[in-house]
């Protein structure tokens, strides 16, 4: 059944300093990117398949252990990838479908995921979220992800999507350098913004570094401060945020 807006006003008349467009129906479908063997032919970077879904959940756990009892979790656990992730056998269904999209650097010679990155749509924003990377402890560091992440760039800027975030834990500014080299821009810092584990039986909200980027011409469609209507502290938060990014 259609929504009707019949009798509906929005609070306040925006988008006087940007362009508009028509209401439409939006798709964010997942491109199938064929595997990229590496120079070496020892390793190759993918799209997740099924045969390779235990070796990544234990690479998330080895990885990114701090996930375990956040809303993330089912990135440790193999039976929950079948729901959630989209798996290249089934990639014509699953790629409009599945919320999250995987690519992982696997070890050809014996099926090992080594390190992987996972995007989260959300279709109706036209956005995609660049939520996580993990690499295994003995590969941290290593020019092998680069590949992997120029991988993932290519899977994203295929998607159809025409907005981009990301976020960076703030005890790893080697991934914020990553953002602020490769042109993202920063939105904040949310403290507290995750459950995270901390070993042991303990857990503590972690804290978070937050960026975003346009693509297309979503940067036409964005109100501009001129017709903000900011509290005196979001202002000055504000004018901090454009000095360091240089505007919108």
């Amino acid at each position: 059944m259609a929504i009707s807006m019949e009798g509906s006003q929005p609070y306040r008349k925006m988008a006087t300093t940007c362009r508009t467009r028509p209401v439409s129906s939006k798709r964010i479908v997942w491109p199938k990117l064929d595997p990229l063997m590496l120079p070496d032919r020892k390793y190759r970077v993918t799209l997740l398949r099924r045969d390779l879904i235990q070796s990544a959940a234990r690479l998330w756990r080895l990885g990114y252990p701090e996930l375990y009892g956040s809303p993330h979790e089912f990135l440790l656990d193999s039976e929950c990838y079948e729901q959630w992730v989209a798996l290249w056998e089934q990639w014509e269904k699953d790629a409009p479908t599945k919320v999250y999209c995987m690519s992982v650097l696997e070890e050809v010679g014996t099926g090992e995921v080594l390190s992987a990155s996972v995007l989260t749509k959300f279709e109706r924003n036209l956005q995609v979220e660049f939520s996580f990377v993990a690499t295994l402890p003995g590969f941290r560091q290593s020019r092998l992800t680069d590949e992997l992440r120029r991988f993932v760039r290519k899977v994203a800027a295929g998607s159809g999507a025409e907005y981009f975030t990301t976020f960076c834990e703030t005890w790893h500014d080697i991934t914020q350098t990553w953002c602020l080299k490769g042109g993202w821009k920063i939105a904040g810092i949310f403290p507290g913004n995750f459950v995270r584990w901390n070993g042991d039986n303990e857990e503590y909200r972690g804290c978070t570094v937050h960026f975003y980027r346009f693509a297309k011409e979503a940067l036409d469609y964005v109100t501009r401060p001129e017709e903000w209507h900011l509290a005196p502290a979001a202002k000055k938060v504000w004018k901090t945020l454009a000095e360091v990014n240089g505007g919108l």
